[in-house]
């Protein structure tokens, strides 16, 4: 993928089981998600769920050196935001030409003992 453009369709489908360990409750939950931390681009808060629907698509334009979509699930809270979970793909280990990348991505946790949810992710290379 490092020598091919093109944009990149991102679709952040639902999230399940999402978890913050400092709050006993349903999240308000969003998704972060870009290429370079120059660029973000962030789904609409779900509130009330650890199972959120967003089905949102996103558009980047892929340079040379985007190797790893970034996913950063976060809380909504009213005094800031709250880290939820993070995850990276890796855009060279999945073959475009043989169609698009549907998975459930895991959040895990720091020390890689529990999950703190999935992200269900498509995502499609345009050339």
């Amino acid at each position: 993928m490092s020598k091919e453009h093109g944009t990149l369709k991102v679709t952040i489908v639902e999230g399940r089981h999402l978890k913050d360990e400092d709050i006993v409750g349903k999240n308000d939950a969003y998704v972060e998600v870009y290429l370079d931390k120059d660029y973000k681009q962030r789904t609409k808060t779900i509130r009330n769920s650890n199972n959120p629907k967003w089905d949102e698509k996103f558009t980047f334009n892929l340079k040379r050196d985007h190797d790893d979509l970034h996913l950063h699930v976060y809380d909504d809270d009213t005094v800031g935001k709250d880290s939820i979970g993070s995850a990276k793909i890796d855009l060279r280990k999945h073959d475009f030409t043989k169609g698009a990348y549907d998975e459930w991505v895991k959040l895990p946790a720091l020390l890689g003992l529990r999950s703190k949810g999935e992200i269900h992710v498509i995502i499609e290379h345009h050339t």
